[in-house]
């Protein structure tokens, strides 16, 4: 039987319009027409996610914090991730407050990431606790403790950073970005100004406009330690 006109993507466009409705008026913005949205906020982005099932119609709803210190393409989570589990589509009446719901909670999920992350210093702090027990964390630890004006810190996590990556063929490629930045520890200054070269890199691969300024003026704020 073929479906009705209009009905094929009925739960996409529902769904579109809960996440405007909830994440608009907060300053975030839909990337192109997926079903991503992100709240940019300088040196990291708030990525929410009405994550779709390979099995049936409806959603996840992810959302979590992202550092821009890695140029890579895309979108991923770094802090925070599952908010809300799966709710399939089965009707617009069934479907419409499930998903409303959902985009409520990212909106609500944004406005408490943005008061968690208030600073660089907030993040180096999270990434501390985290790089304690998680080697995946000791490069975004290092870039954090640069930021601060804790250069000897910093170093340290680099070098960590450096020998759990060695045995992976992506190993080299990271090693090389640790290398670059813990050679300008010595200069708070010039290591500022190479993350956010970095930043703003990461940045255009995601079809973000420059915002070196606003950036620049958030680690100028940081006083050391």
């Amino acid at each position: 039987m073929s479906k009705a006109p209009g009905k094929s993507n009925e739960h996409g466009k529902l769904i579109a319009a809960a996440a405007r409705a909830a994440l608009a008026p907060l300053g975030c913005r839909r990337v192109g027409r997926s079903r991503t949205w992100i709240s940019d906020e300088g040196f990291w982005l708030i990525v929410i996610e009405f994550q779709p099932s390979g099995w049936e119609k409806g959603t996840y709803l992810n959302v979590g914090a992202m550092w821009l210190w890695q140029d890579f393409r895309g979108f991923c989570f770094h802090h925070g991730y599952r908010e809300d589990d799966f709710t399939p589509f089965e009707t617009a009446e069934q479907f419409i407050p499930n998903v409303e719901r959902k985009a409520r909670r990212a909106a609500e999920r944004v406005q408490e990431l943005r008061a968690e992350f208030r600073s660089v210093g907030d993040v180096k702090r999270l990434l501390l606790k985290l790089a304690s027990r998680n080697d995946g964390r000791l490069y975004d630890a290092a870039v954090a403790c640069g930021l601060t004006g804790e250069p000897e810190l910093a170093r340290d996590l680099f070098q960590r950073h450096d020998a759990s990556v060695a045995r992976f063929s992506w190993g080299p490629k990271r090693i090389a970005e640790s290398l670059a930045l813990a050679g300008v520890l010595h200069d708070r200054a010039k290591f500022r100004d190479a993350v956010i070269d970095v930043i703003e890199a990461s940045r255009r691969l995601k079809g973000l406009q420059s915002d070196r300024e606003r950036i620049a003026a958030s680690f100028a704020l940081e006083p050391p330690g």
